[in-house]
């Protein structure tokens, strides 16, 4: 009895407020179960089945990271000439196509030029859906609707990681096969998902308001702190981005640093670091949750950016601090600096989307977006020989330079806002009336 009430409670915490937002969330749930299901089945399908060497593999997805790093920026700029929800739609058919093309892949040439296409799609995508929840969402919604994005996509990967599981026991080629048309479909599904959201009705506008566009405030966004409209002109901008790239190296910490920290280092078996994975998924639904209960301006996300560097570098202290420890010492102190690894990843990631909104002009925020995404393709590049080659080597050391590089990033980014404000409150519309659907 007590179980359809929590789910719905459940539900409710999670998913975005508006009907338009609940739409896009179950998009980007397709999405993130897709991708989980590629990421966790993909090596072991070309390498275990079609024949393609481990070599091959990683020199194609050092390529297909190049091609990730070059793709948002000409999308971007194609994106604010003829429309962003345009060119994500072309993208997700892109990925649909592709993805189903890799059932016909027998060896190195169409599986480096399918994974090229593919990541630069992926690639582009992400800026342009944060600008199309900027235009369906509006001041109210948007950063909550983005924060429950983060959310659904963490479970949908855990689902598609378990998913996965299931097609690599069979370790038969139809299987994969069926796998791969099941990731095809899905971003069909994902398409089908934003067109329905694009054509659901606005709320009325209240009495005594002025009329305004879906998805825009009434009181325009303060525009970019360079009044250019390129972001390759906007130096702040650039200063913002390249902040971002550093503290974004949480990630590699996280995904790369960890596991080698616990087995090289800690002497811990390897399961430890699954289930210091499983933590931080679950801990970022919950974190997102609460992020996503009040509405975050300029000044707030300032805060945010100074809570999440002071997390990142207790996180760097405990790992320094468990060197050459006991195993249960290592084992607390390693699960505490992931808590707080997790808490200031959640933190940053809210503040950026933000502070990157407001930071870009209108009539080129898709290009300043583009540009603001290649922080992540850039710490995806050069993260992982960071963290292999000078962090981890460095023992102690290694974590105070890491320590080091996040304060002085979070300076950067702060300084790069200053002067940056909210514009004018509007009346807040109750986001029951988007319901109301065509």
């Amino acid at each position: 009895m007590t179980v359809v009430p929590l789910g719905r409670k459940l539900a409710a915490a999670v998913l975005p407020r508006t009907h338009r937002g609940r739409v896009l969330s179950l998009g980007a749930t397709m999405d993130a179960v897709a991708t989980g299901m590629f990421l966790a089945a993909a090596t072991l399908y070309f390498v275990g089945i079609v024949g393609i060497s481990v070599i091959d593999v990683g020199i194609v997805l050092s390529v297909a990271n190049l091609c990730g790093l070059a793709s948002p920026l000409p999308l971007g700029w194609v994106a604010d000439r003829v429309g962003a929800r345009t060119v994500y739609l072309v993208l997700l058919f892109v990925r649909a196509a592709g993805y189903l093309g890799y059932i016909f892949v027998d060896g190195f040439a169409g599986y480096l030029v399918l994974t090229c296409v593919l990541t630069a799609a992926s690639r582009a995508c992400t800026p342009l859906l944060q600008v199309i929840v900027g235009e369906f969402e509006g001041e109210q919604d948007r950063t909550q609707t983005m924060a429950s994005l983060r959310s659904v996509s963490n479970i949908g990967l855990t689902v598609g990681f378990l998913m996965a599981g299931i097609v690599q026991a069979t370790g038969s080629r139809l299987a994969f096969a069926g796998l791969f048309v099941f990731i095809g479909l899905s971003f069909v599904g994902v398409a089908a998902a934003t067109v329905r959201a694009a054509r659901i009705r606005t709320p009325p506008t209240p009495a005594g308001t002025r009329t305004q566009a879906p998805g825009v405030s009434e009181q325009p966004v303060t525009p970019a702190l360079d009044d250019g409209r390129s972001p390759y002109r906007d130096t702040r901008f650039i200063a913002f981005t390249l902040a971002n790239a550093v503290l974004m190296l949480h990630d590699s910490i996280l995904f790369i640093l960890v596991p080698l920290w616990v087995v090289q280092r800690a002497g811990l078996p390897a399961t430890v670091s699954s289930v210091l994975l499983s933590i931080n998924t679950v801990l970022t639904v919950i974190v997102q949750v609460y992020l996503g209960r009040s509405r975050h301006g300029v000044a707030r996300s300032r805060r945010l950016l100074r809570f999440a560097c002071a997390a990142l570098v207790a996180a760097c202290g405990l790992f320094a601090a468990t060197d050459h420890r006991s195993a249960a010492v290592v084992v607390v102190g390693v699960t505490a600096a992931v808590v707080l690894l997790t808490i200031g990843e959640n933190l940053h990631a809210v503040a950026g989307w933000e502070l990157s909104y407001r930071m870009s002009t209108p009539a080129a925020r898709t290009q300043y977006l583009s540009l603001f995404s290649l922080s992540t393709t850039a710490q995806m590049i050069v993260g992982p020989v960071l963290i292999t080659t000078v962090i981890l080597p460095g023992a102690s050391a290694g974590w105070v330079l890491l320590a080091v590089g996040f304060v002085a990033a979070t300076a950067l980014a702060v300084l790069t806002v200053r002067g940056l404000t909210d514009p004018p409150a509007v009346p807040h519309v109750s986001s029951r009336r988007v319901s109301e659907v065509s």
